[in-house]
């Protein structure tokens, strides 16, 4: 995989975490797998000069300080669907940045909405397979100890005189 490409999804994951939800992450190097019991999930869809899929997945641990941070609430007062609103509102935000910041700021893109992926098959599905599309970039973080991935699968590949 290409490391400047890993580069920038780690830069921006690690901008939007902190801004957004007040919450800081760490490149975690010697995790190689996901443990799909303890995780939710979100996806979203890309069309633009090159179409894909940008994933996060998150501790179920994690949640509830992420929704709790963006809402200002104590921890325990986040619902499940807030919890959700909070993962998808993260994603979207980091894929509207991502885009970009391999793409240029003058490529447009078409962004669907972020779905949230709860069934452990469903999101081992997304991610081992993800609809025939290639993994372009995986990083691997963790927040508080706990795991926190994103996954960027890309239909074909960058067209030259994007991010090398």
């Amino acid at each position: 995989m290409n490391q400047q490409l890993n580069d920038v999804l780690f830069s921006v994951a690690e901008e939007t975490l902190e801004k957004l939800a007040f919450m800081f992450v760490a490149k975690d190097y010697d995790r190689n797998d996901i443990d799909y019991e303890s995780i939710v999930a979100a996806s979203i869809l890309f069309t633009g000069p090159f179409s894909g899929r940008l994933i996060l997945t998150i501790s179920t641990e994690t949640i509830h300080e992420l929704s709790a941070n963006m809402l200002g609430v104590e921890e325990d007062e986040t619902s499940p669907d807030q919890q959700d609103d909070a993962l998808k509102e993260t994603l979207n935000v980091i894929c509207g940045n991502i885009l970009p910041a391999i793409a240029g700021k003058e490529a447009v893109f078409n962004i669907s909405a972020p779905m949230i992926i709860n069934d452990i098959e469903d999101i081992r599905k997304n991610i081992e397979n993800a609809d025939g599309i290639a993994l372009a970039s995986v990083v691997r973080m963790e927040i508080d100890g706990e795991q926190c991935d994103l996954f960027l699968f890309i239909d074909g590949e960058i067209p030259k005189g994007f991010i090398k």
